[in-house]
């Protein structure tokens, strides 16, 4: 390896792997499209959705605007409680463990999964834990793409039911909102009157 731009083999596939802020802001930026993404495999495509990671385009584009709207620095702020509240709960479980070993790892998996859940889908946290765990346990465990069918409906399912119960609530007049987690973001920019800003359910989902 020799510099910060270096050339690398996996198998027979060339990689160039870039380390420079201003080159990958560039690539990360992409406004020309000089920089085409990789054909994902379908099983990773499974797993990843056809969201932010796997479009191109406008309709990347258009997601690239939402997300940076959700992880802006004040909208992160407004997710801080909900971390806290996430780690506290570990700490709290941690006092089970005094003098104890104890797995590491598990819990701060477990935490990364808690703090996922709670910023992106706010009060439905404990849907949106079940639902990451079981993208974590199944999709990591299956290597045929049929396979991964029922999986992926499953959490489908799940997703759709959240979104579902949210709109009922703001059409009902129970909520005069989506939420102001991620997800309540996402089904705003759905029902979006702007057909430039609107996304379709599908995007939403992935």
């Amino acid at each position: 390896m020799i510099g910060k731009n270096y050339l690398q083999w996996y198998g027979t596939v060339a990689q160039l792997v870039v380390t420079e802020s201003e080159l990958i802001k560039e690539i990360l930026s992409n406004k020309d499209g000089a920089f085409p993404k990789f054909e994902t495999q379908p099983l990773v495509k499974k797993l990843l959705g056809d969201g932010l990671v796997n479009n191109e385009g406008e309709m990347w584009a258009k997601l690239r605007r939402l997300a940076n709207h959700a992880f802006h620095g004040e909208s992160l702020k407004g997710m801080t409680p909900a971390m806290v509240t996430a780690v506290e709960i570990m700490l709290e479980s941690w006092k089970s463990y005094e003098g104890q070993e104890m797995e590491v790892y598990e819990e701060f998996r477990l935490l990364t999964s808690d703090v996922i859940s709670r910023t992106a889908f706010g009060n439905n946290y404990q849907n949106g834990k079940n639902i990451f765990e079981m993208l974590m346990s199944k999709f990591f465990k299956i290597s045929d793409e049929i396979e991964s069918d029922k999986p992926e409906m499953e959490i489908r399912n799940n997703i759709m039911k959240i979104i579902k119960e949210r709109e009922e609530k703001v059409i009902s007049g129970k909520e005069n909102s989506f939420g102001n987690d991620f997800l309540g973001i996402l089904v705003k920019a759905h029902h979006d009157v702007n057909d430039n800003q609107r996304i379709s359910k599908d995007n939403l989902v992935d």
